[in-house]
């Protein structure tokens, strides 16, 4: 119902525009009759019929209104052929238009969750004697930022240890490993956020050991005890249940949760919390927001419940993933600012090898120069965009990119837009490696070839070859490669390319 509203509104802006032709005139009726099976069908379901019909009297103009145009169109009242009646239906189609279309935007979005944070805390340990000490870790740092936080915010937050989950060794990882086990246990709670707390090492994009990442795409935050407990080189280690381990793990979770919110880092002297940037000795209790960060946090708090999408098809879900990343324009927009996805190709030798590779032996090939200079502008163009596309879409669906990995019942607001971030990333990666390609072939075209060379070949019926037919040809040619890239060559590592999208480079 969201998408026809959305044609709905378009086919009355065309027929303002320059009007509409025969097929448009029928759609319109067909959806308008949709709309009427729509609304009686409501009508039947509602519990208080009178009640229903006096909260929804816009819309019951908005489906009387239309039958006013049939009329007109039909001539079967002359009166409504005067001006003054056809615009005034025009002025009351557009108004119960677009009420129509912000309602069902409103409704596509789904309903504004409870004020209230449920968090899950999922623990990943590499020793089995670690396992019960993180337990009682976690317990203890839940217990002491929650009454903060409740203060704080003005809401309620619900904090459940969801699970715990045994490592295959002591290595230090990216913080991406642990996205796909934290974005399922997200979608079955379902969550609004996960804490990840592990024994092993967190590293950052600069391969620095950090005491924890967070994602305020995903909102995963990723708390690392291996950094927490370590005072220093050939210094033992502190124990779990330290109180300074305590006291500035409390205060290293609420400057993420601080950071997940809207708050952003200052000056320790300004803010003990969102100030805090490296292990302090000298905290004897855990630090509590200034006056200026618990107001922005009370405003943000209300809205910071995730909305989510039970039970969708797949036009469902494509919906809304749309519909949250508009909602999230700048969550959205700043990763991709930041990870530098036009130069990924470079980092990824395989891609890049099997993209290159089969375009340099095309270039030395009288056929594809013949197939390129043949061909149009329009078609070369029309052929890269959609290799273009073809290949991020395959990269992402081949690699499991998406978040949760397995296909829940649930999806989440964040994890909607954290799939927006990853596929566009994958885009944008796909674009840099069309143009490092293409870039190449010009090299090769302008400075390898002789410039009289393609002249003499005789299946090439062109007297000269312009600058213009060098770039089609060497677009043409970048298309293949992009194309045997993605299907050849692949992403070595989707956690890395997890990692680049989604976390922040400092802790």
């Amino acid at each position: 119902m969201f998408i026809l509203a959305l044609v709905w509104l378009y086919l009355f802006i065309i027929e303002l525009v320059r009007g509409l032709t025969t097929f448009q005139e029928t759609l319109i009726y067909i959806i308008w009759g949709l709309f009427i099976v729509e609304f009686i069908i409501k009508i039947a379901l509602a519990p208080r019929k009178i009640s229903y019909l006096k909260s929804n009297w816009i819309t019951v103009i908005a489906l009387l209104v239309p039958a006013l145009r049939v009329l007109r169109i039909l001539n079967a009242l002359r009166i409504l052929q005067s001006v003054r009646v056809i615009n005034s239906t025009r002025v009351i189609r557009a108004i119960t238009s677009g009420k129509r279309f912000f309602s069902a935007l409103k409704e596509a979005q789904g309903p504004q969750p409870e004020p209230e944070m449920d968090v899950g805390v999922l623990i990943a340990y590499s020793k089995k004697e670690n396992k019960k000490a993180l337990i009682r870790y976690a317990n203890q740092l839940v217990e002491d930022v929650e009454s903060e936080l409740k203060e704080s915010s003005g809401i309620n937050w619900n904090f459940d240890i969801v699970d715990t989950t045994m490592l295959e060794s002591d290595r230090s990882r990216y913080p991406s490993v642990f996205l796909d086990d934290a974005s399922m246990r997200m979608s079955e709670g379902p969550y609004d956020l996960i804490t990840v707390i592990t024994d092993v090492g967190i590293m950052s994009r600069r391969n620095n050991l950090v005491a924890g990442l967070t994602s305020s795409v995903t909102r995963i935050i990723i708390l690392s005890t291996r950094k927490l407990t370590s005072t220093g080189r050939n210094k033992p280690r502190l124990a779990l249940d330290d109180a300074r381990v305590r006291y500035n793990s409390g205060t290293f979770l609420l400057h993420q949760i601080g950071h997940l919110l809207g708050l952003k880092t200052t000056s320790s002297v300004t803010s003990k919390i969102m100030g805090a940037k490296s292990f302090s000795e000298e905290l004897k209790k855990i630090p509590s927001f200034t006056s200026q960060e618990k107001q922005l946090l009370k405003k943000n708090a209300q809205k910071a419940p995730d909305r989510e999408l039970r039970d969708a098809n797949d036009v469902e879900t494509f919906i809304f993933h749309i519909l949250m990343t508009f909602r999230h324009l700048k969550t959205f927009f700043r990763p991709l600012l930041k990870n530098k996805a036009l130069l990924l190709p470079l980092s990824l030798p395989g891609l890049a090898t099997a993209a290159v590779a089969p375009a340099i032996i095309l270039i030395f090939t009288a056929e594809i120069w013949d197939v390129g200079l043949g061909m149009t502008n329009g078609t070369a163009a029309f052929f890269a965009v959609i290799s273009i596309m073809m290949a991020s879409f395959y990269l992402v669906r081949v690699q499991s990119l998406f978040l949760p990995r397995k296909e829940k019942r649930i999806l989440t607001e964040h994890l909607a837009v954290a799939n927006s971030v990853i596929y566009f990333s994958i885009f944008l990666a796909c674009i840099g490696l069309f143009l490092m390609v293409g870039i190449l072939m010009m090299i090769i075209e302008m400075y390898v070839f002789p410039p009289d060379l393609m002249q003499t070949w005789p299946t090439l019926n062109k007297p000269e070859i312009l600058l213009e037919d060098k770039i089609r040809l060497a677009v043409f040619i970048s298309t293949v490669g992009v194309t045997t890239g993605a299907l050849a060559g692949g992403l070595e590592s989707r956690t890395l390319i997890q990692h680049l999208a989604l976390f922040r480079n400092k802790e």
